[in-house]
């Protein structure tokens, strides 16, 4: 089946567009048999046998769906990122640790308020995390000059922390990683039990979201006692407690897995399958086909089994899910990585609808981005239409007929070498 789209003279840039007869799925739940009526980058209208003003775009989609743009919840962009992102559908990333300088915030903040036409996705950021000299991820960046800020032992939390939100953090982020795993030792300098929770404290003060990247059980206590909002990475350490899992549904702690990083990690095979699919190859640039295909150097399959356990467990307890990839690392990719963290939630327990509602409403509900993430009147007209049925089959959200961005069809043709 092919895309069909009746023309009418108008003007093409900004005229209206009708989307007819598509099974709906609106971000939260699946509507049924809809017409969506597009204007000036808003969605305008969602019914039965809508009329679309003259000179109208009229796409039929009669056997196929239309969900909202998909979002990534945790990224680490560089230059290029954001568009190869949008390529798939991936209509809005969050940022989770970036020394973007005040300048790119500024048009990353201005893209996000606009409904003209745009090639990126739309950029939210942690900005610059807080973690103590030396500590992860300052090991991954060489000898930056000058170098990335950090919170020293003695110095002012609460300072920083203020820093961060003048620089341009959207929300904030603390990092607690001493690089151990299983029998590892210690291999990062981290924050000891009581300045971790004593910096979650300075983060809270300030009124913003505060996420944490953790992978060890004694720290995710630490922070969901501390009151974060979200676990940034799922336990990789050791199985959580019933406890633990009872304080994050009650205190409302989302959980942001990157169960597709774990699964590059452990060796498994998604991401090359994924760079080899039909669906996806001809439209990867070099660089995502490239990192698709980038092994770890070695392989940690532990990792990978307890982190899918701990998160099959939270599912079944109803704690709320963010999906998000930790792309760039190893055996990721801008965009087409979001397709194995959905998979990976559905094979951990999630249903296909509930993983759609983890890459649309919920990210949008968590972050405060109430202008996204569903498919409702006055909404960004962010959309993705698809052949087939994901809230029946999650892989269906590959088979793309189109995307839109602000209302405006997306080109998917890949970036030339």
């Amino acid at each position: 089946m092919t895309l069909s789209v009746m023309a009418v003279p108008a003007a093409a840039a900004d005229r209206p567009l009708l989307i007819r007869d598509a099974r709906v799925f609106d971000g939260t739940h699946m509507l049924g048999r809809r017409d969506v009526l597009v204007e000036n980058g808003r969605i305008a209208a969602v019914g039965r046998r809508l009329k679309g003003p003259a000179g109208a775009k009229l796409v039929e989609a009669r056997g196929r769906t239309l969900l909202p743009g998909l979002m990534d919840g945790h990224v680490h962009v560089f230059p290029g990122a954001q568009a190869d992102a949008l390529r798939f559908g991936v209509t809005t990333v969050f940022d989770m640790y970036s020394d973007a300088d005040r300048a790119t915030i500024a048009r990353w903040r201005a893209q996000r308020r606009s409904d003209a036409p745009v090639t990126e996705a739309d950029t939210f950021t942690a900005g610059i995390g807080a973690t103590p000299p030396g500590g992860h991820p300052t090991e991954m960046g060489g000898n930056q000059s000058p170098p990335l800020p950090t919170l020293a032992g003695g110095a002012d939390a609460a300072a920083f922390m203020r820093a961060r939100i003048v620089a341009g953090s959207d929300y904030l982020k603390i990092l607690q990683d001493d690089g151990a795993r299983g029998s590892k030792p210690p291999t990062l300098p981290a924050f000891s039990p009581e300045r971790f929770a004593q910096v979650i404290a300075a983060a809270k003060a300030t009124g913003k979201l505060v996420v944490v990247h953790i992978q060890k059980l004694a720290d995710a206590r630490i922070a969901v006692a501390s009151g974060v909002n979200a676990l940034e990475h799922a336990v990789c350490d050791a199985p959580m407690d019933d406890t633990l899992i009872a304080k994050m549904r009650e205190k409302g702690v989302a959980q942001t897995a990157t169960l597709a990083t774990y699964a590059g990690l452990a060796g498994a095979d998604y991401a090359r399958k994924l760079a080899a699919d039909p669906l996806v190859a001809p439209y990867l640039s070099p660089t995502q086909r490239s990192m698709l295909t980038l092994d770890w150097k070695r392989a940690r399959p532990q990792d990978f089994a307890i982190a899918r356990a701990n998160v099959a467990r939270l599912i079944q307890s109803g704690v709320t899910m963010i999906a998000g990839t930790d792309t760039p690392n190893p055996t990721t990719a801008f965009g087409p990585s979001l397709y194995i963290e959905l998979q990976l939630l559905v094979d951990a327990g999630l249903t296909p609808t509930q993983a759609l509602v983890s890459a649309t409403s919920a990210p949008a509900r968590f972050f405060g981005t109430t202008d996204r993430g569903r498919i409702a009147p006055g909404l960004k007209a962010d959309l993705l239409l698809v052949d087939g049925d994901p809230t029946k089959e999650i892989s269906a959200v590959q088979h793309i007929v189109a995307i839109w961005k602000n209302g405006h069809e997306v080109d998917r043709r890949p970036p030339v070498k």
